[in-house]
């Protein structure tokens, strides 16, 4: 049984290293297009969707409270 709890918390673990991973993408994100670097120049660079782009700046202007959170969120 301690595997099974073990396992989880690496799992709890590393999908909180995701989290974190995702919202330092959006920061990093945000920040380029302060300094006016298209969505488009991103994607490219990134091998996104400018779409893609988009939702990590969104998902961390959510997370700092720069845009209200979606209602039931």
């Amino acid at each position: 049984m301690a595997s099974v709890v073990a396992a989880r918390d690496a799992y709890k673990a590393a999908r909180e290293q995701v989290t974190q991973t995702r919202l330092a993408l959006g920061r990093a994100i945000m920040e380029a297009r302060e300094q006016k670097v298209s969505q488009l120049k991103i994607a490219s660079q990134l091998g996104l969707t400018r779409e893609q782009v988009r939702r990590y700046q969104d998902e961390y202007e959510k997370f700092i409270g720069k845009k209200p959170a979606a209602a039931g969120s």
